[in-house]
């Protein structure tokens, strides 16, 4: 499997971003992204009417407080979306029962219950069917905690189109990354990947308030899959807050006709040749059995902004094992801009414009083919053997695209 580019920003636009600034006449870019939602937003459903079958233990009362049994503190979210199963995630202000109504469209026919009075519910649907869309709804003794959300579960390999987001380094930049978040929340991917710097402070409570805060309505309906940046610090508080396969520092699944691996290059936990994070990623590269084999973590290789040696750390240590089995993509963050390279075949790409200071793009290295000094996301959709790429700004703007074509 080997990319081909498609489109890249005018030449001039490259050398203005290249350069820091913006040029004097902005040069025309492509037109609105035309990746489309794959599914409807989810029915919202307000005020304090009952969740289906179940009878009260209190009678609501006109105030607009949210139940009469307790309010939300965080989420819902949901995590490790699969083809038949996903997990519901939120925190209440005090303990008690949770509840999760779902089903096809706003049916909410069937329910999935934590028996155990708690203030963190962590409740797991299963049985589901592999690529279809679900709404859902949280509640508390029949009281819903929440609008509706919807989720779509993974679509079989064979035939397989869906979309995913990629976005990174949202930290400190809460304004920005509550406009990214909308954003991607605007065209709905099936799921997204964050390339780390989720927060500034991992360690601090207040930090991960905010960051489920701004990206409320974005995890209610898009599952997200994070990967640890330095400036989670390795923190308790970053693995508390998800529901991951695997370990959680470096994981791996399967959506559709891809396999996609998740790594914790943080410069704190090792990723030496010998240690068992590599040799882990080694085994799973060499057992995919997928068209597309996509690696996301946060410290780039390829990076025209490298202030440090880290860059060749992770060229040594994991870029010949990319090569050696046949990696068709990278993406990472740390850097705060968008760049895409391409190295022996494989597209790296640094997606890291979510809401921290930006950084300039001052040398132009032999390998970048694109690059942009503003926030961003980047949305991929997978059809067959295709994959197309967006980087999109917060004008709607897309500032580059790009095609990988699969091996016949």
């Amino acid at each position: 499997m080997r990319p081909r580019n498609a489109r890249t920003l005018p030449a001039a636009l490259l050398v203005a971003l290249l350069a820091g600034c913006a040029p004097a006449q902005p040069t025309p870019l492509p037109e609105t992204p035309t990746l489309l939602p794959t599914r409807p937003p989810a029915t919202v459903t307000t005020g304090p009417s009952l969740a289906p079958g179940l009878t009260p233990t209190t009678t609501p009362t006109g105030t607009p407080a949210p139940t009469p049994v307790g309010a939300l503190t965080r989420g819902p979210y949901l995590q490790s979306p699969a083809s038949d199963s996903i997990v519901i995630v939120w925190e209440t202000d005090r303990p008690m029962p949770g509840e999760v109504f779902y089903g096809l469209g706003d049916a909410y026919d069937q329910q999935a219950v934590s028996t155990a009075a708690g203030r963190r519910h962590e409740i797991s649907l299963t049985g589901l069917t592999p690529g279809t869309v679900y709404g859902y709804r949280i509640a508390s003794l029949g009281y819903p905690l929440a609008q509706a959300g919807s989720f779509r579960t993974a679509p079989p390999a064979e035939g397989a189109t869906f979309t995913f987001a990629a976005f990174g380094d949202t930290r400190s930049g809460d304004n920005v990354h509550r406009r990214v978040a909308d954003a991607m929340l605007a065209v709905l991917p099936d799921f997204a990947l964050h390339t780390g710097d989720l927060v500034a402070y991992g360690s601090q409570a207040s930090e991960w308030d905010r960051f489920f805060e701004i990206e409320r309505g974005l995890l209610s309906s898009v599952p997200l899959f994070p990967s640890p940046g330095n400036h989670e610090q390795n923190a308790a508080r970053y693995f508390d807050a998800f529901v991951l396969p695997g370990n959680e520092r470096w994981y791996t699944f399967e959506w559709g006709n891809a396999r996609f691996v998740s790594l914790q290059i943080d410069a704190i936990v090792p990723f030496g040749k010998q240690s068992e994070q590599v040799q882990w990623l080694e085994a799973t590269l060499a057992a995919n059995t997928q068209p597309w084999l996509i690696v996301w973590f946060h410290l780039p290789p390829f990076d025209s902004y490298d202030k440090t040696d880290l860059s060749s750390a992770v060229r040594i240590n994991l870029v010949p094992l990319f090569e050696r089995y046949g990696v068709d993509l990278v993406l990472t963050g740390h850097s705060h801009n968008y760049q895409r390279s391409n190295v022996n075949g494989i597209t790296y790409l640094v997606t890291a414009g979510g809401g921290a200071e930006l950084n300039p793009l001052p040398v132009a290295g032999p390998e970048l083919q694109a690059g942009y000094s503003g926030n961003h996301f980047v949305l991929f959709r997978v059809d067959g053997k295709t994959i197309t790429g967006q980087a999109i700004n917060l004008d709607g703007e897309v500032v580059d695209e790009f095609t990988l074509q699969s091996e016949p």
